[in-house]
């Protein structure tokens, strides 16, 4: 029963989030308190139900343990440590969250990727997923994987051009969404 209901707060919680990150980048506003501790509520209760999943090994996939567990650990680390090169780029939990708009970072990490931080979380969760050989987990991934990528194309992405312009444009055009090499000189 507590799966279900945890289901539900996680859907409702991305809901409010995603309204809420609509309306403040349609008005060209960084987000608000109560939304910034909404998504990490829902990303907190999405992580505990991967490790809760990935423990239990709910719906067991037909993995060797052996591989699943080293192939979901190398692919864990090198998740986590994407993530951590992302995070530290930022250098102010403020603007990691969405809080503070006042520069764009292009630097790190970022000449690599536009979004370092999603796609080595995914990895980490994948990674997860198949070390605990569960196809819930990997459900719950693929269904964050997902709504990140909407949100990304249809509400940062038009955000950040707006509040950042012809710069956004150039980095855009430059750096790959996910991860891949700078196209051009201009690094």
């Amino acid at each position: 029963m507590w799966l279900y209901i945890s289901l539900g707060a996680l859907a409702a919680l991305g809901i409010y989030c995603w309204i809420g990150m609509k309306r403040a980048y349609q008005r060209g506003e960084t987000l608000p308190l109560p939304v910034v501790a909404a998504i990490w509520a829902t990303d907190t209760l999405h992580f505990v139900l991967v490790v809760w999943g990935a423990v239990r090994g709910v719906w067991p996939m037909p993995l060797n343990v052996g591989v699943a567990l080293s192939v979901g650990l190398a692919l864990g680390v090198l998740g986590l440590t994407v993530m951590l090169f992302g995070m530290l780029e930022f250098r102010s939990l403020k603007r990691m969250s969405g809080m503070d708009a006042s520069r764009l970072i292009t630097t790190g990490i970022y000449q690599y990727s536009r979004n370092p931080q999603y796609a080595g979380w995914f990895v980490a969760l994948v990674g997860m997923s198949v070390a605990g050989r569960s196809f819930f987990t990997l459900l719950l991934t693929v269904a964050l994987i997902v709504g990140i990528h909407l949100y990304t194309v249809k509400l940062e992405e038009p955000y950040l051009e707006r509040i950042f312009g012809e710069e956004y444009v150039r980095y855009r055009k430059r750096t790959p969404r996910y991860f891949g090499f700078p196209k051009g000189s201009e690094v």
